[in-house]
């Protein structure tokens, strides 16, 4: 069987009493329905000054609430027009399942998020087509360039992906070039691949990146001391 995970719950037809939820990107902006652009751009701002690494915060939660700015802007923008919402959804929808499809049937796994306040406002066929995907694990000769190119080309509609785990692949220098525009991956592990010196610079190219593997020899000494603190490498 083809290893296939989700992360998500079975879905459940919305009902009245879930409709009138305030959706948890919101809970975490500290904000309520009815909300402005301008409203969750503020809130935002007010907590990113707390929460910032820089400024003494938890990455994490940082992380967190930079992915319920995220939401809260679309659940802004669902609100104000659901057909133009819809047709951008669908478009960026479908070249993520191409990305699903191909790792699957490359032997790998991924994982996916539910949007809680939209599959409650309006079920499960509806909530579908803003399914993020967080998780792509693609392990053996499977993980190469050409895979990196599909996942390159798809990276506007990928900007949710978070962790990507190609160790053990045949990914050279030339196939991580391609990944640059995965600019939200907190995780990449890139451990017993071809990658070489160049694995490095990915701190540079992901500012959100938290986990790097890289290959043994890849990284010199020099390049471990330009390390970015909240960059926690493990080589193998």
């Amino acid at each position: 069987m083809i290893p296939f995970t989700m992360t998500q719950k079975p879905r459940t037809s919305a009902t009245p009493s879930a409709a009138g939820d305030v959706p948890a990107c919101l809970k975490v902006l500290g904000l309520l329905p009815p909300v402005t652009a301008e409203d969750v751009k503020q809130a935002y701002m007010a907590r990113a000054r707390i929460l910032h690494p820089d400024r003494g915060g938890d990455p994490q939660e940082f992380i967190r609430l930079q992915k319920a700015f995220e939401e809260a802007n679309d659940y802004v923008r669902f609100k104000a027009g659901k057909l133009e919402w819809l047709a951008a959804k669908i478009d960026s929808y479908s070249q993520q399942q191409e990305v699903v499809t191909e790792t699957i049937e490359r032997g790998g796994e991924i994982e996916m998020e539910e949007t809680d306040w939209l599959e409650k406002s309006f079920g499960e066929d509806f909530a579908r087509v803003a399914d993020k995907l967080v998780t792509v694990r693609l392990n053996g000769p499977a993980a190469d360039d050409l895979f990196a190119i599909l996942l390159g080309f798809r990276a506007e509609s990928l900007k949710d992906l978070a962790t990507l785990d190609l160790s053990g692949g045949s990914l050279t220098d030339e196939g991580l070039l391609q990944l640059k525009g995965l600019t939200g991956l907190t995780s990449l592990d890139l451990r017993g691949t071809a990658v070489g010196p160049l694995a490095a610079e990915a701190p540079q190219w992901f500012e959100k990146l938290r986990f790097l593997g890289v290959p043994k020899g890849a990284v010199g000494l020099f390049g471990r001391l330009g390390m970015p603190r909240r960059v926690r490498l493990e080589i193998g």
